[in-house]
């Protein structure tokens, strides 16, 4: 197992050929990096990447390793994506911490990446090809973490669901749940990571869907979150 010491060395192995390319990995505090509930996961940063405070220009997937350990800032919490904007008020920012309030979770406590590192402007643009490039980097975290939850969001195709779902799903999704919102649902199925009953929720994606008051949402996310959690204690 790779411990949390190790981590940013174990990623810079893993990660060599984008370690120079903008992106981050953990998008929380160090602190996260303990065993926790849930593990929070977009697609990639998106944008030109977040700026390093101490030299105001976007952090390489290298420069963020190097003070990852040190870091106790959260990026949906503590960061304004853009000039002139408060910390955490972005609309990105603010819907993922109305999701996680929702289920009862303080924001800074959450352990939160991205399945890919690397920023791109748009999903156009991605390789989805280097999620799998950076997943040996989440099975350490996962290692780390333990959540009975991971919460992503986006349910398209190239999506972190549809890749956990290709490497997790060993038998049938749940029945979709309705978002609250026109057509939308949201996804899920329960499974086992390294030997830990985990349920791997998604909603909509965030840059478009508000969870504001969507108390079914919630509910459900929870229930099979409590479900995962009964499995992991009667181990």
């Amino acid at each position: 197992m790779v411990e949390k010491e190790q981590l940013p060395g174990f990623a810079e192995n893993v990660l060599k050929h984008i370690l120079d390319d903008i992106g981050e990995v953990v998008y929380s505090s160090h602190e996260t990096l303990k065993k926790g509930d849930v593990y929070l996961l977009g697609l990639n940063p998106g944008g030109s990447g977040q700026e390093n405070p101490e030299t105001h220009v976007p952090y390489t997937i290298r420069s963020h390793l190097k003070q990852m350990l040190r870091r106790d800032r959260n990026s949906y919490c503590d960061e304004s994506w853009k000039p002139g904007q408060p910390e955490g008020e972005a609309p990105l920012q603010k819907r993922v911490k109305t999701l996680l309030a929702g289920i009862g979770v303080n924001p800074k406590t959450v352990c939160a990446s991205n399945i890919i590192f690397k920023t791109s402007r748009n999903s156009d643009e991605l390789c989805f090809g280097l999620a799998g490039l950076c997943w040996p980097v989440h099975e350490a975290i996962l290692k780390i973490v333990q959540p009975s939850l991971i919460l992503t969001y986006g349910v398209q195709k190239v999506s972190a669901y549809e890749f956990l779902k290709a490497l997790f799903l060993k038998g049938d999704e749940l029945p979709p749940q309705p978002a609250s919102h026109g057509k939308w649902n949201c996804r899920g199925f329960h499974c086992e990571i390294d030997g830990n009953p985990t349920f791997v929720a998604a909603v909509p994606h965030l840059s478009y869907y508000s969870p504001t008051n969507k108390h079914d949402v919630f509910k459900w996310i929870v229930d099979n979150q409590k479900k995962a959690q009964a499995r992991q204690n009667s181990m």
